[in-house]
């Protein structure tokens, strides 16, 4: 009798497992270098860009479908996986985001809502699309898109739920791991590397100083030999020219009787 209603509840699970369409498609940090692409508590997406647009057999459309995520670490993977179908009409809230990270014994996933297949259509679009994960914080609701606890490895996927019934009715791959970068505590900093810095500064600075003066000095020097050369030269006369100035010959003409008149110097 047990095992009769094991077979029956199995045979309800596959058929509810069944009817959940997946995509080809893999979520991924979006390839552009953006200021927080990837932190210590928080990554960029690239959109679910076309994934569900095209499906057909949904049990809604691209206008009234919901798209939302799932961000897990660790066993969150599986047990999303497991969860979508044993509590599939529940599983918005199955695992809310303020206690899904809090200790052992915590699912470990979180999921939050981005929008409607209409807003994620197919075609080249222009600029940088991308959803980011923690971007609302430390928040606290039930599907709040929260931060993640620092340095955690973690997967993402994208699913579609029917907003009438609340289950998952399509659904992309987990992405590859993603590790956040770590935190550092500022006493484990070793700031001797600042102190030598900031001396190298110090006297980086000091003789850059010493070598503008250096300079000035040299600069000063050339320009007193240049003017002292010039000096000289204005105070020089021409030989040539002073002799025929200062020693230059007149003609004075006196006349002698019966002579001619001839020059004398003086």
């Amino acid at each position: 009798m047990a095992f009769s209603y094991i077979a029956v509840i199995c045979a309800l699970l596959c058929c509810v497992r069944s009817t959940i369409l997946s995509v080809d498609q893999i979520p991924h940090i979006i390839p552009h270098e953006v200021i927080g692409r990837l932190t210590s508590t928080s990554f960029v997406l690239s959109q679910p860009l076309c994934y569900f647009n095209n499906q057909r057999q949904l049990p809604c459309t691209v206008n009234t479908c919901e798209i939302w995520s799932v961000i897990a670490s660790g066993s969150g993977v599986h047990q999303f996986d497991t969860d979508k179908v044993t509590e599939a009409s529940k599983i918005l809230s199955a695992s809310p985001y303020p206690d899904a990270f809090r200790g052992e014994g915590q699912k470990r996933y979180y999921i939050t809502k981005l929008g409607v297949p209409r807003d994620f259509p197919c075609g080249n679009l222009p600029g940088i699309r991308y959803f980011k994960v923690g971007a609302d914080g430390n928040c606290s609701t039930t599907n709040c898109n929260g931060i993640l606890p620092a340095g955690y490895t973690v997967r993402v996927k994208y699913i579609l739920i029917d907003p009438v019934t609340k289950m998952v009715a399509s659904e992309s791959k987990w992405s590859i791991p993603i590790i956040l970068m770590t935190s550092r505590n500022s006493s484990s900093i070793d700031v001797s590397t600042w102190k030598r810095s900031g001396a190298m500064v110090v006297i980086t600075v000091i003789l850059s100083c010493s070598m503008a003066v250096l300079t000035l000095l040299l600069v000063a020097v050339l320009l007193g030999c240049v003017g002292s050369v010039r000096g000289r030269h204005d105070i020089t006369t021409d030989p040539k020219s002073f002799s025929e100035r200062g020693f230059s010959t007149i003609g004075i003409y006196s006349q002698t009787p019966g002579n001619a008149l001839r020059p004398r110097l003086i």
